[in-house]
């Protein structure tokens, strides 16, 4: 297990060191990345880091990871009803499962990051509206021009994304 958080950790500082997808992360985008990413000690107990299946390894190069243009084309419009990918600067998606199921997706958490604040203001706005459908197995945080999103598919396991997301909420504010 050791081996795993330190190969997680030279991940992040390899995709923050050296950009990924979108050509070089702002350095702003870096900070936020390097605040609200999560590792192995934020998972839930029970849970691990999903593996990624090889269908989907051209949107998830890996878990967790920043997301390349093409895949938050793919991804975004899919994530939320009338989601704009061109309202999105970057994007980091970490999915986690019960050890038993490695494939499966039982809590995933996305960091969004707008191009700007009226990019922002728009995509937000959809954000809350699906929220408000689904309050029992998704959790929204959004500052500025960012949005941290917390998904799962088990209202029995709302309570750990909403464990993740205090921990998330108190970085975002630090």
């Amino acid at each position: 297990m050791q081996w795993l958080k330190i190969s997680l950790n030279i991940f992040v500082f390899m995709v923050l060191a050296f950009g990924f997808g979108r050509g070089m992360l702002y350095s702003d985008d870096n900070t936020l990345f390097s605040k609200l990413t999560i590792s192995a000690e934020d998972i839930p107990q029970g849970f691990v880091f999903g593996k990624v299946p090889n269908f989907a390894k051209n949107v998830f190069p890996n878990n967790p990871c920043i997301v390349n243009s093409e895949g938050i084309r793919f991804l975004v419009p899919k994530l939320y009803p009338e989601g704009n990918a061109t309202n999105i600067k970057s994007m980091y998606v970490a999915i986690m499962t019960t050890e038993d199921r490695p494939y499966g997706d039982d809590l995933v958490y996305y960091l969004l990051i707008f191009k700007d604040s009226k990019s922002a203001t728009a995509e937000i706005k959809k954000l809350n509206e699906y929220y408000q459908w689904n309050k029992d197995r998704i959790v929204l945080i959004s500052k500025d021009t960012i949005a941290l999103l917390l998904f799962t598919d088990d209202i029995a396991n709302y309570k750990y994304i909403e464990q993740l997301a205090q921990k998330l909420q108190v970085r975002l504010n630090q």
